[in-house]
């Protein structure tokens, strides 16, 4: 209730606010003449005046009504109201003095015009004066002259007029300003009002986004926890597979090997050429695969964001036609004709053959499975900036609307399970994604029934496409190789030769040359003024030595100053070493690696013990082994149990053990072997295909120490902290309490 009267009294004006002050000032003065008119009327009825004076009851009766109508008319507008009991105070004073004549009536009149002024104004109160003057005037003139006596009472209207005039005005100043204060206070209080509504909308909006974000929040961490946990799903699935894939292509490389570059290791006889062709083409299909599947595992292990491609100067024609070759198995039953159709020269391109050879084999797999008559058709052209590849069929074509998503993740053209041919739909994924890391694009062309078009284009460099343009008109002209892009060269000093092979493949802005001993990597650091070196760090104990290596190979860039960077680099052999194996050979390995590792371990072994879970694998290396040393004895076992319970009888001369087996692992035949305790323990080489990291992973921080003679500047430690902040991100994990919280309300 007292906001809608504030509110009201917000709504008035300044004039309506004074009439609302004089209200109650009129009113108490009609009760004062009430009560005056009622006492002067019981005053005239009980005293006896001598002699008696006309109308003596007019007066107070003129009073009496005047009082009685200004209350009763509370219909009539305020300033008629003030009038009327202007008007009859007036007449009443009026008719007193005309009828008794008594200058007294005269002096009453100053209140009449002060009471006009308080009431009504300014202009009320000049007009009161005025006709109660006018009004004497006429009252006195009826002897032809005015009375004297009535000048001094005038008189004292008109400055009782002026007094309060000038009081008046002061007042009504302050007045107006206390009013425009309150106005514009109301005018702030309704403001704050609205402020603090409109604050508390704010208010309860940031507890619903602060609600929602939190929401979001373990939303995201949960999504986080989901993608660590398919992360190491991922890894566990990787490492488990390379074990499955590793061992048998390692046994058809190996016996491959074997049978096309030591025929001898089976009998003196004659191959037929047919025979040593098709197994060398074995041998080079199953080293692609091996190349591929290094690829992938090294990029699991190291969590590489993109496959990496090494471009080398390569003749696309002649890539064509030996991957054709190598693809002219697929359809040797199949009835289908295989046409090539190249230019004759395209000139060098700079292109990662094994990447690009996986995407032709890609294409001629997926057309041949989806040709069941006619031809395939490899052909190639070219303009003035790139080279297209076409790979075409005459198959049973692809619908209009998977033309575009059978290059995804898992999309194929015929989603049934009675599909003809098997597969998960990653062959055309790969081969964008190969195509894209070389610049170029692939699309197909398709008409269902007829047939499809696999296209992919190449960009030619500058002056390769020079070159392609002119072609044959001018074979011999020279042509200036072309500078390669610049890379940071790297002089990197390790013992295990696997670092810098991890190097070499996925560090593809730096250009590593790899050192096994000082003296290498001095000479390294003389002829290729590298911008770093690095020192890897086996085991901790080597951090000493490893820092006086550093020192010592930094040195021989004086005058210059080379920073080097000593660390522990992770690998399997650093696991290796800390589980106190001797040598580690990843899968696959080769003849010259297995017999390297054992002339290491025991120089001419007499008796070698292999343990291997794969009886094909154990069969492999007997081979090897009798092809090197035929009077070495050697004992093949499928467990960890078995080579325990033959070990104190055979006491080999090394054992080569596979990690990953059933049953009892590598690693817990290690431990048992070591605490038996009979006898010399034999050394041992680990063959075997990267395990999971809970097999072989070394527990610990990592450390590195950096050293730069001179010192580091401030620009360059800031650059050299930005770069770490970006290749080591932190990882949080948030807090519940922290991510239920609420903020803080005003």
């Amino acid at each position: 209730m007292a906001l809608v009267v504030d509110r009201e009294r917000e709504s008035l004006s300044g004039a309506d606010e004074l009439q609302e002050l004089r209200r109650p000032i009129r009113t108490g003065l009609c009760l004062a003449l009430l009560v005056l008119g009622w006492l002067w009327v019981v005053a005239e009825a009980t005293m006896q005046v001598a002699p008696p004076r006309p109308l003596p009851l007019v007066p107070p009766v003129i009073l009496l009504a005047t009082a009685g109508l200004v209350l009763l008319s509370s219909g009539l507008p305020e300033a008629w109201r003030n009038w009327l009991l202007l008007a009859g105070t007036g007449a009443a004073l009026a008719v007193g003095f005309r009828s008794t004549g008594a200058v007294a009536w005269v002096y009453y009149q100053s209140l009449v015009v002060t009471v006009g002024l308080v009431i009504a104004g300014t202009a009320a109160g000049v007009a009161t004066a005025a006709g109660l003057t006018v009004a004497t005037l006429a009252s006195s003139m009826g002897s032809g002259s005015i009375a004297p006596e009535i000048l001094a009472p005038l008189g004292l209207l008109w400055a009782a007029l002026a007094v309060n005039w000038l009081a008046s005005t002061n007042l009504y100043t302050v007045l107006r300003w206390a009013l425009d204060s309150q106005s514009r206070a109301w005018r702030t209080a309704d403001e704050v009002s609205r402020r603090r509504e409109q604050l508390r909308r704010t208010l309860d909006s940031l507890q619903h986004a602060h609600a929602a974000l939190s929401r979001t929040s373990r939303e995201l961490e949960e999504a986080r926890l989901e993608a660590e946990e398919s992360r190491r799903v991922k890894a566990r699935f990787v490492s488990n597979i390379s074990h499955e894939l590793r061992t048998p292509i390692n046994i058809i490389v190996g016996f491959a090997e074997l049978t096309c570059f030591s025929p001898e290791t089976y009998g003196d006889f004659e191959w037929p050429p047919a025979l040593r062709e098709d197994l060398l083409t074995i041998w080079r299909n199953a080293e692609h695969l091996l190349h591929m599947i290094d690829d992938v595992l090294d990029l699991a292990q190291i969590e590489a964001a993109r496959l990496p491609i090494t471009p080398e100067p390569t003749d696309l024609a002649q890539l064509i036609r030996d991957t054709v070759a190598t693809a002219s198995g697929l359809l040797r039953d199949s009835g289908l004709d295989l046409r090539v159709s190249l230019p004759p020269s395209i000139g060098p391109l700079d292109l990662d053959r094994t990447r690009i050879r996986q995407v032709l084999l890609n294409l001629i797999n997926n057309a041949v499975r989806a040709t069941r008559s006619g031809y395939i058709e490899v052909l190639a052209e070219y303009d003035d900036v790139q080279v297209t590849v076409t790979v075409r069929d005459t198959g049973q074509g692809i619908p209009v609307d998977r033309l575009e998503l059978i290059f995804e993740e898992f999309e194929q053209v015929d989603t049934s399970l009675r599909r003809p041919h098997q597969g998960v739909g990653l062959g055309l994924a790969i081969c964008r994604q190969f195509v894209r890391l070389h610049g170029g694009r692939i699309w197909v062309e398709s008409v269902l029934g007829e047939g499809s078009a696999f296209h992919f284009s190449l960009p030619l460099p500058g002056r390769a496409a020079m070159r392609a343009h002119l072609g044959q008109h001018l074979p011999d002209l020279p042509q200036r190789p072309r500078r390669p892009q610049e890379r940071a060269k790297v002089v990197a000093l390790c013992g295990d030769d696997l670092v810098g092979r991890v190097l070499e493949r996925h560090a593809e802005h730096l250009e590593v040359f790899t050192s096994e001993t000082v003296e290498s990597a001095v000479v390294a650091v003389q002829e290729q003024h590298p911008q770093l070196l690095f020192v890897g760090v086996d085991t901790g104990a080597e951090v000493g030595e490893a820092l006086a290596q550093a020192r010592e190979v930094a040195a021989a860039a004086s005058p210059g100053i080379l920073p080097a960077l000593v660390a522990s680099f992770p690998t399997e052999r650093r696991a290796g070493a800390s589980l106190g194996v001797e040598e580690f050979l990843i899968k696959p390995v080769t003849s010259q690696q297995v017999v390297g590792a054992v002339r290491r371990l025991c120089g001419d072994p007499s008796r070698l013990l292999l343990v291997d879970d794969e009886a094909d694998m154990l069969a492999l290396l007997g081979r090897i082994v009798a092809q090197e040393w035929p009077q070495a004895e050697v004992v093949g076992v499928t467990s960890g149990e078995q080579a325990l319970a033959v070990l104190n009888d055979l006491r080999p001369s090394a054992v080569l053990l596979d990690l990953l087996m059933p049953g009892m692992g590598g690693v817990e035949f290690l431990r048992r072997m070591r605490a038996r305790g009979v006898g010399p323990m034999p050394p041992v080489a680990v063959i075997t295909a990267r395990g999971p990291a809970e097999e072989v992973a070394v527990p610990g921080q990592a450390e590195m120490t950096i050293l730069r003679t001179g010192g580091l500047e401030a620009g360059e430690m800031v650059r050299l902290l930005e770069a770490l902040a970006q290749a080591l991100p932190a990882r949080y994990v948030s807090s519940p309490a922290l991510s239920s919280s609420s903020p803080a309300t005003a």
